[in-house]
């Protein structure tokens, strides 16, 4: 199933009318995860119970996110749809990749202005390119039989595997890969169900076992297992025992998509709009992470009371950053106006440049229904 694309007016955080309040619930909840886990991380070793906290969100936030993203991924790959690949994944790549290395010599920080440090994605930058692959494939997932199973086999094997690295995000793309695989089987239509109580317990309890869990993977495994983007050389294990880790864990973070997914309301919430603006924060968020933690201030995270105040602050830092006036400002960077590159065109959002006309053909093209929301950019995802 797929919804109508409708343009957005200027800096309004509001979902487009017809839009679900659902998908937009779960991907505000899923930023939310995504930005404390940044900002957890350089306190880890500080504030109380920091590896367990850093590891329960990092066991579900990522895989959450890209299974939504198959979920909403359209099977047809049309003209438009690649051009909207193209102007909501590839070009904010670009644009973000430049500026947070730009940020980085700023700060005198050590930065390869080169290629292979161009094509290398910074800090949280990986999703946009291995997202564009994943799409990309959509069709090719959507028409294999046991693509679930092909896909499991592809990651626990990208482990054994020493070629896949860093650019553009192979490794991540390679490991992550069956969660993406398994949204794109769900389709869109299973977020349309609506649990029972029942199931809201048994969600519950799926998040409370989770806890013991992380705390176990905190203390026994490296932190590298929860990037998905390690070989199990590189993580200190045999192939055989790390094999049986990245599938323990994969099963942990299926389960756990299951069970946010389950809890999350279908109706409008006061996180409903970050969600339905969530690529703001999430591209923006960089910046104060990286101060953050170049900063002082994570030592100072050493007592619950500052935690839970850290905790606050990243609420606030992405209630503004998907606010209206953050949106308006940004939005050029953002979503660039790169009609002029495309053939295709592509319905833009408002401010944002369009081809003068369109053949009939592209025009009824631009009619069809289009899946345009997704884990955390209006039209694509996180």
């Amino acid at each position: 199933m797929t919804t109508t694309a409708r343009p957005e007016s200027p800096g309004a955080a509001v979902a487009p009318a017809g839009r679900h309040p659902y998908i937009d619930n779960v991907k505000g909840l899923l930023i939310v995860l995504v930005v404390l886990g940044h900002m957890v991380r350089p306190t880890v070793g500080s504030s109380p119970g920091g590896w367990s906290i850093y590891t329960l969100i990092y066991l579900c936030h990522m895989p959450a996110f890209v299974m939504l993203s198959g979920m909403l991924s359209a099977t047809e790959l049309t003209g438009r749809r690649a051009a909207s690949l193209v102007r909501d994944l590839l070009a904010p790549y670009v644009v973000f990749q430049l500026l947070y290395m730009g940020f980085y010599t700023l700060m005198e920080k050590p930065m390869a202005w080169t290629v292979d440090g161009f094509l290398s994605p910074i800090f949280h930058l990986w999703f946009l390119p291995a997202l564009f692959v994943w799409r990309i494939l959509t069709p090719l997932f959507a028409q294999l039989r046991g693509g679930v199973v092909l896909a499991i086999g592809v990651s626990l094997s990208a482990g054994a595997a020493t070629v896949l690295g860093h650019p553009l995000s192979l490794d991540r793309l390679a490991g992550m890969l069956p969660f993406f695989v398994a949204g794109v089987w769900l389709g869109r239509g299973r977020l349309a169900y609506r649990p029972s109580p029942r199931v809201r317990l048994a969600a519950i309890a799926v998040l409370i076992t989770a806890v013991p869990i992380a705390y176990l993977v905190a203390s026994r495994l490296s932190s590298l297992w929860v990037y998905w983007n390690s070989s199990y050389e590189q993580a200190g294990v045999a192939a055989t025992r790390g094999v049986l880790i990245r599938l323990g864990l994969m099963i942990v973070g299926f389960a756990m998509t299951w069970a946010i997914m389950m809890l999350t309301p279908h109706r409008r919430t006061f996180f409903t709009d970050w969600g339905a603006n969530s690529m703001y924060p999430y591209l923006l968020h960089g910046f104060v992470v990286l101060a953050f933690t170049w900063s002082p201030l994570p030592e100072q995270v050493d007592n619950i009371p500052a935690l839970l105040a850290l905790a606050a602050a990243v609420v606030l830092l992405v209630w503004i950053t998907a606010s209206p006036p953050v949106v308006r400002a940004t939005r050029p960077l953002v979503s660039p106006p790169i009609g002029w590159l495309l053939k295709t065109t592509v319905p833009a959002k408002k401010g944002q440049s369009v081809a003068a006309t369109q053949s009939r053909a592209q025009r009824a093209e631009a009619e069809r229904p289009d899946c345009r929301a997704c884990a955390g950019t209006d039209s694509a995802s996180m």
